[in-house]
This record gives C-alpha cells, sequence and structure tokens, in this order.
C-alpha cells in the first residue's frame, strides 16, 4: 500500500506545484462564491495559512519543471 501511494506520488513528478497553482487559481475565480456558507468567517485566516504551507511544501520537496520527469 505505502509503495503504490509511494509510486503515485512519483508520477506526479513535475505536476504537483502545477496541480496546486490550478487549485489556488480555481480558488480565485470561487472569488464570486458566498465564502461564509464555504469557509466560517472564523477559519478563513487558518484556511490561507494551509494553502501557503501547502505551497511552502510542494516547492521545498519539488525540483522538476512541470511535465519532466
Amino acid at each position: 500500500m505505502l509503495q503504490s501511494t509511494k509510486n503515485a506520488y512519483d508520477s506526479l513528478k513535475g505536476w504537483k506545484t502545477l496541480l496546486v497553482s490550478l487549485g489556488i487559481a480555481a480558488a480565485g475565480v470561487f472569488q464570486t462564491a458566498d465564502w461564509a456558507t464555504i469557509v466560517p468567517s472564523g477559519a478563513v485566516g487558518p484556511v490561507m495559512v494551509g494553502i501557503g504551507i501547502a505551497v511552502a511544501a510542494l516547492r521545498a520537496i519539488t525540483d522538476t519543471p512541470a511535465g519532466k520527469s
């Protein structure tokens, strides 16, 4: 199980940061949504911190341009 997860993770080499960036861009599109129904007002700060940590972590563990192996 762990090995198959590692293989799946490794197969995304070069795409992980791009996928997170696209997710953040999609979140930008959703700015027109009523965020109060999606993220409670008290959780906005922690959600943004989580996004920042996710992007920083991906930058730290990735070293390949998108699409390259």
